[in-house]
């Protein structure tokens, strides 16, 4: 039972930002096309940066995905509580990260000399505040479940 609901939590995570991913890349494209006359800079500007933060969002799920199965099939997976210990230690340290990118993201928005600066800006924010929800949520949930000594705890 613990292993599953790591299991699920672990997949619920990877599913999340794939799904982001897909959005947030196509969103971008669409975006950066609208813009991309040269009268919307802000707009081609944010949505040049949405998609590259969309591809990377990809990149990330996809190889957490493998990297996963690739443990599952080598039968190299720890307990359930140890694998939920670690994923909410990575999950807190990459909350932290996503608090410096909206950070920075506003400051570069804030700052700007140019207007694609302010829609490069506005993504990163955009994207931040995304990823910090999506971060903490799953830090709490993988606390949860690390703490009843299984990992089997509902979340």
């Amino acid at each position: 039972m613990g292993e599953h609901d790591v299991d699920r939590s672990e997949r619920a995570l990877l599913v999340t930002l794939a799904a982001w991913s897909v959005g947030s890349t196509a969103a971008g494209a669409a975006c950066w096309a609208g813009g991309r006359d040269g009268r919307q800079p802000v707009l081609a500007a944010f949505g040049r940066q949405f998609a590259g933060w969309g591809l990377v969002d990809g990149v990330i799920a996809t190889a957490g995905a493998r990297s996963g199965r690739r443990a599952r099939l080598a039968g190299r997976r720890p307990e359930p509580a140890d694998r939920a210990r670690r994923l909410r230690r990575i999950t807190a340290v990459n909350a932290v990260a996503d608090v410096g990118y909206v950070a920075a993201g506003a400051a570069l928005a804030r700052r700007a000399q140019r207007a694609a600066r302010v829609g490069d800006g506005l993504a990163v924010v955009v994207q931040g505040l995304f990823l910090a929800w999506l971060d903490v949520r799953f830090t709490r949930r993988f606390g949860r479940l690390a703490r009843t000594g299984d990992g089997g705890a509902a979340s």
